[in-house]
């Protein structure tokens, strides 16, 4: 065991920098392979688009023989909405209804939980009758984003 720190202290000084450095080319290689990666997560981040979706609570209501909602959009939802967006009303989770946005309230309404406005419309499906107040879930499809936007502006 001796001869083996004697061995180590027995090396010159020019090979004793040596093993004590980080070889330059492979922190250069190492740089570069991480700049890589990133730039390719942030290319494949912009290029990558899927539908942006807002989830809440509806009610359902009749009026004049036709079905009505009314949906409680947040104040900071309330940037992506617009009219004529998909809405999928969904009743228990077992009958939907495909409609559009079709009347934006621009009253902020304040209650003790948040602030919101109201998307109102009509669903004209005959073949589903309401006949009193019901909650649902609707989803308002807002359209096409990618990741790096949804990020930035959520």
């Amino acid at each position: 065991m001796s001869e083996q720190t004697n061995n180590i202290e027995l090396r010159s000084e020019k090979v004793r920098n040596i093993i004590g450095q980080i070889p330059s080319r492979i922190v250069r290689i190492g740089i570069s392979v991480i700049f890589m990666v990133v730039f390719l997560l942030l290319v494949g981040a912009y290029f990558f688009k899927f539908n942006r979706t807002i989830d809440l609570q509806t009610g359902l209501y009749p009026e004049n023989n036709k079905i009505h909602y009314t949906i409680e959009v947040p104040k900071n939802k309330m940037k992506h909405v617009q009219t004529g967006q998909k809405v999928i009303i969904s009743v228990y989770d077992q009958v939907h209804f495909n409609t559009t946005a079709q009347k934006i309230d621009t009253t902020l309404y304040m209650n003790k939980h948040h602030a919101y406005y109201k998307v109102q419309g009509v669903i004209t499906n005959r073949k589903q009758q309401v006949n009193e107040f019901i909650k649902a879930k609707a989803r308002i499809y807002t359209g096409k984003t990618n990741v790096i936007d949804f990020v930035l502006n959520r």
